[in-house]
This record gives C-alpha cells, structure tokens and sequence, in this order.
C-alpha cells in the first residue's frame, strides 16, 4: 500500500471543515455522503475533489488515494467534534481563523461566479496580442545574465559606478572591485525574456552585451551585466495557447476590479486606529 504524508493531506483538506459538513438528516438528496460520524455526513464530493488534487499514482488505485483522503477527513471530523464540545470555538483567535476561513472560501466562489462567463479571446485578438509584443514572441530571446552586489557606503558608492562603467566583462569587474576591497557576491542567471519584469524586459532589450544596469538599496550596489543573449522566436501557433490563456485571465481580472470598484462605492467601510485605507498610508 502506498504511504501518504498524513500531514500534507491534513493540510489540503483543512479548509473544507470551515463551511462544515450538514448532518445527514439535513442534506436530502443534495449530498451523497462518503461516511457519516456520528451522524455528521462527510460529502463524497469533498473526497473526490481531494483525491483528484492528489492525482494518479502507479503504485496505487483511485479508490485506495480516496479511502486515505476519507481517512484523514474522518480524523478531523472527531477532532472537530471534540472541539465543539469543549466550546473552543468561542475562542477569540479560533473565532478569527474561522471567520478568515469562510471569508476566503466564499470569496473564491464568488469570484468564479462572477467571472464564469468570460469570452474565450477570438483569433483576431490572440493575433493582436502577438503582433502587439515582439519582443515576448517573434523577436523572442534568452538572456545570460551576471548579478553582481557589492556592499557600499555613500562615500564609496561613486567608485563602484566608475568601475562599472569600465568594465564590460563580469569577472574581471569582480576582480576590480575586489582588488579596491569592496565585498563583492553574485551569481549567473539565464532568464527568459518572458521571466523579466517588463520594465526590466525593456531596458535590456536595449543593451548591448557587455552593458550593465545598476541599482542602489540599502548599502547594497547591484550590477546585472547582460553577458549574452540568444535569439529563440516563437512562432503564433506555438503561443496561441498561452496568449488564449493570459486574456482570459486577464478579462477576468478586469471583470473583478470592476465588480470590486462597484462594491466599494456602495458598501460602508470604517477603520480603526491605527489602521487606515491603503491609499491614505501611502502619504
């Protein structure tokens, strides 16, 4: 028989006992229950649903993957049955976690109702989104990178730049800063273009290799020198699938700020010191 971690299961299933289960007599013939516990049904459905996220395994059949996941829910039934009787859920911080638990669970449900009905995108926009990004599709291209940080002070800052200035190769602007004694750490990366932040993706699309960009934070001087690119284009019906994918999603999303930009206007929310809308602590 194939072992399970007991724990990662117990995990995954935690949030499903939040809703709770019905009782058997209060379910009808909406739920078909896998067990019951002491006249607590627990769904079939829930187990599924679990035992699908787990998903195949050689060495195991699907009905042994759900009779440990039922195991497991079984287990947290008489323990959620003993909580209740010990009333811990009148605890404060029980209370809470509860109530983040239900919030989470029936905000997703909402968010799939609300964007259940988005337009899958038409050839004429997947085309447009492909032409309209050269640089992710048919001017497409790998990135090797060299991340060097160097420990600064702002009377030694200048001299880093300077160095970097100078130096196109990697290694030997390590050496350089080294030989000044500056504390120097760093790695080679390769990224690609679709990896990058886009506005990290747009100034190294104007670099030529050798070329550095550098950023200051915190006492540390960050050098990333593009130390060669490879082109590798990638033609429309190979990114058709991902484009169709990214503007559903991003339909979704739009459909979501907009829903979440109408509930805010109507709903009447009050903060309490010392906490404050996110816009407000900005200033």
């Amino acid at each position: 028989m194939p072992r399970f971690n007991v724990l990662a299961l117990t995990a995954a299933l935690s949030l499903l006992f939040v809703a709770g289960c019905n009782k058997a007599d209060k379910t009808g013939a909406d739920l078909k229950p896998a067990a019951l516990v002491n006249g607590q049904a627990i769904a079939a459905d829930q187990i599924q649903s679990e035992a699908e996220k787990i998903g195949p395994r050689s060495d195991a059949q699907p009905q042994t993957i759900a009779n440990l996941v039922l195991k497991n829910v079984i287990d947290q039934e008489l323990l959620a049955q003993e909580a209740d009787k010990a009333k811990l859920a009148e605890k404060s911080d029980v209370q809470w976690k509860l109530a983040a638990a239900r919030r989470q669970i029936l905000a997703q449900a909402e968010l799939e109702a609300m964007t259940g009905n988005a337009a899958a995108p038409t050839d004429a926009e997947i085309k447009a989104y492909y032409d309209g990004h050269p640089e992710l599709f048919s001017h497409h291209k790998i990135y090797k990178l060299a991340n060097l940080v160097v420990d600064t002070t702002p009377g030694n800052v200048d001299k880093v730049r300077e160095l970097a200035g100078k130096n196109t190769d990697a290694r030997t602007l390590a050496a350089a800063l080294q030989a000044q004694g500056f504390k120097v750490g760093g790695q080679e990366v390769v990224k690609a273009a679709e990896e990058l932040p886009k506005e990290l993706l747009e100034k190294f699309s104007a670099l030529k290799v050798g070329q550095s960009l550098t950023m200051e934070q915190a006492g540390k001087f960050n050098i990333v020198m593009l130390e060669g690119v490879q082109e590798q284009p990638v033609s429309l019906d190979q990114a058709k699938q991902s484009i169709g994918q990214y503007l559903i999603n991003d339909k979704k999303r739009h459909q979501l700020e907009t829903q979440l930009d109408k509930l805010r206007s109507q709903a009447k929310i009050e903060y309490r010191a010392p906490y404050a809308a996110a816009e407000q602590a900005k200033n």
